[in-house]
């Protein structure tokens, strides 16, 4: 009898331990909505943080890739195939983009959506916050049909100074630059005063378009005198490099569209004060900001009926002509450049100093010469021909007197 209690006993503890795996497996794959996305990355970014004092970092970035991976399918509802996991490595620094492709047959235009997926820490802001949105707009655009394709992409190593992004556009991965209308970056917005948008460090129709779609979102200020050194330029927020990965896309004149928030005050743009720290965690930024999920749903829907207005392909055409010409600044051999230009400008200067100098050796060597074809004239000359005038009228007058005698005689 003992025997078959336990018999019967370990057979229920194969069950219940069956079941539990099977419902762990469901759950895993089962597609979270936003705040369970931003649960579960930040927790596997901590797991990440603490991995790395013992060597096993790389197996804990290997789940947060797996995690994405997984959720970004079953967000866009498509196969295993449509979702890439690119490994690069740049010098010294190695990682993983995570690419969607969301097909539009018939077309060659694209739209690229992304967000950087790297942090340090939890990175509840920077970057969950941005990869949840991208996250977002994947489960809106889900069966909506697009006259264009949309690339998705979760950047890994933006903190390590933009590399997944920068190592994206040199590889030109998908298409050509001219078919790129707009890239849509994602960065930060959870936390900070205010949640903002830039597209150009001017006014533009892409930004009137954005704007339209909600009330929340303001555009950057583009007033000068206030973002630092470099207005000494007349320069503003944008005109430099920044640290967000739609950069190495502008730097391709592709029309770019900033997601952020924070601050702008009289000394320029300010964070949260936790980006690129520890303190940038959950459980802070729940916090900082409660309605930090409103963030995301925001920008989410802004970009779905962006993407949505019927009008978009007309805007989006005409956003290259609306560019600034940076290319100039953002040209990687001007250094370069200004050093040949004073170069040469000093090569001329000393040409011209010896040709001087070799005037002067001349001139102070050379033999005195007299002769000249005209001789200065003195006082005498000058008054000369008066004088003799005065003789000649005073032998006329004196002959005229002997004229006067002998015609008298007569």
């Amino acid at each position: 009898m003992k025997k078959w209690i336990v018999v019967i006993a370990a057979l229920i503890l194969i069950c219940l331990s069956v079941g539990t795996t099977a419902y762990a497996e469901t759950s895993e794959s089962a597609l979270l909505d936003a705040e369970q996305f931003v649960s579960r990355l930040t927790s596997l970014n901590r797991g990440v943080q603490l991995a790395e004092t013992s060597g096993q970092a790389d197996a804990a970035k290997s789940q947060v890739r797996d995690m994405l991976k997984e959720q970004f399918r079953l967000a866009l509802g498509v196969d295993a195939s449509a979702v890439k996991e690119r490994y690069f490595t740049v010098e010294t620094v190695t990682g993983y983009n995570i690419e969607v492709t969301y097909d539009a047959p018939g077309t060659d235009k694209c739209v690229i959506i992304g967000a950087h997926y790297d942090a340090v820490g939890e990175g509840a802001n920077d970057n969950v916050s941005g990869v949840a949105t991208m996250f977002e707009i994947m489960k809106g655009l889900k069966g909506v049909s697009l006259p264009f394709d949309v690339y998705f992409v979760a950047f890994d190593c933006e903190e390590d100074g933009l590399v997944g992004s920068t190592y994206y556009t040199e590889r030109q991965i998908y298409t050509e630059f001219e078919d790129v209308l707009v890239m849509f970056n994602i960065d930060s917005i959870a936390s900070g005063e205010q949640l903002y948008l830039m597209c150009e460090n001017k006014h533009t129709d892409l930004a009137d378009m954005i704007l339209s779609k909600s009330e929340e979102i303001a555009e950057k200020p583009y007033a000068a005198g206030v973002y630092g050194v470099y207005d000494a330029f007349g320069y503003g927020y944008y005109e430099y490099v920044q640290g967000s990965d739609h950069t190495p896309f502008r730097l391709q004149d592709i029309p770019v569209a900033l997601f952020f928030s924070g601050e702008y005050d009289m000394l320029g743009y300010k964070g949260d004060g936790m980006m690129n720290t520890d303190e940038d965690t959950l459980v802070n930024l729940q916090y900082a900001n409660p309605a930090f999920l409103s963030r995301i749903s925001t920008v989410a829907s802004a970009i779905c009926a962006t993407l949505g207005d019927e009008n978009f392909l007309n805007v989006a055409g005409a956003a290259r002509g609306q560019l600034l010409n940076n290319t100039l600044l953002y040209n990687r051999w001007w250094p370069s450049l200004v050093v040949l230009g004073v170069l040469l400008i000093l090569a001329l200067c000393t040409w011209l100093y010896s040709r001087k100098l070799k005037k002067q050796a001349i001139l102070g060597h050379a033999e005195v010469k007299n002769n000249t074809v005209f001789d200065k004239p003195d006082s005498e000359d000058i008054f000369s021909f008066a004088q003799e005038q005065d003789k000649n009228d005073e032998k006329d007058a004196h002959k005229d007197d002997i004229d006067d005698i002998f015609t008298f005689k007569k």
